[in-house]
Order: structure tokens, then sequence, then C-alpha cells
């Protein structure tokens, strides 16, 4: 997961800074410059916090703007082709879902932000989830991926409130 993050970020460099920005960041770091390197696909947190250091020293940006802008990328830009990708692999909701969610919580474990929120996931059997969100917001953009998914997988979910910060889902194929 780690590597679709810092491939999104060198998307994201691309598009904002230009693909001169791209190879100094990946040269100063030893990073592959077109792909990734084989060392790159398990990036140590270390390596990783490296990397966006890099890229606030060569862009001229504190953490807080690099969050802003690269998240703002991520959810507008990114995050709808990831989608897509996972929609062609996963054939249920509940397996979407999960993925999303992972993907989202490493996100939000490597660069801690006000824009995306972790979701602790518990799986209660091969067709129910418990998730643990801290926010209502975090409900309503799983809502919304449900929504979704369930149209596309011809799935339909049932949602049942356990308290104010946790949910039941089931799921069942049509």
């Amino acid at each position: 997961m780690k590597l679709l993050i810092i491939s999104a970020i060198k998307d994201w460099i691309v598009s904002k800074f230009g693909t001169e920005m791209w190879t100094a960041v990946a040269e100063k770091l030893g990073l592959g410059n077109q792909t990734f390197n084989a060392q790159d696909i398990h990036m140590t947190d270390a390596r990783f916090n490296s990397f966006v250091e890099t890229i606030l020293t060569l862009a001229s940006l504190d953490m807080r703007e690099f969050k802003s802008l690269f998240l703002g990328y991520w959810m507008t830009d990114f995050a709808p082709r990831v989608y897509q990708s996972y929609l062609k692999k996963i054939t249920t909701t509940k397996e979407f879902l999960v993925s999303i969610i992972k993907l989202n919580n490493e996100l939000c474990r490597l660069l801690p932000n006000d824009s995306l929120a972790k979701v602790e996931l518990q799986s209660l059997s091969d067709s129910s989830l418990t998730l643990i969100y801290a926010s209502e917001k975090s409900l309503v953009d799983v809502v919304a991926l449900l929504r979704g998914a369930s149209t596309y997988f011809n799935d339909t979910y049932q949602l049942k409130k356990i308290n104010a910060h946790s949910v039941e889902l089931k799921f069942e194929k049509k």
C-alpha cells in the first residue's frame, strides 16, 4: 500500500511541479526515476519520512501545505483512479470497502491529517464487519462508498448503528 501512496505522491509532484522536480526527489533518495526500485516496494517509515522531507525542501513547502495540497490531489484525482483499479480486481462490496479502508488507514498513519479519518475494521464473519470511526464524517464517507459499490457489485447491505462511533455492516449478494 505504501508503494501506491508514493506513486500517488510522484503523480502529484509531476502534475504540480513537473518532471524535473520528480527527478530531483528520486535522485536525492535513490528512488527509481521512471518506475520504483524493488526496495521501494517495502519502504520503511523512516525512508518515507525522508521522502516527504525531501519534497518539502525541494518544493519549499511546509508539512501543512504538503498535506493539504497532496490530500486534495489524492481525493479528487488519484483515488478515483485507484477505485477503478480495485473495481476490476474485486468481486464484492465488502472486499472493496475493506481494501479502500485499509488504504485510507495507511495514508492516515503515514500523513496524519484533518481531511481523512482512520476507520477501524473488525471482521465478524465472511458477510459482516464492524466499523469504528472517530467522527460522523467518516461514516458519511463509508456510506458513500457503500452506495456506489453495492450498485456496482449488485450487493445489498444492512447498516446497524451500534453507538455514536461504530456500526455493523452485513452484506448479501442479490
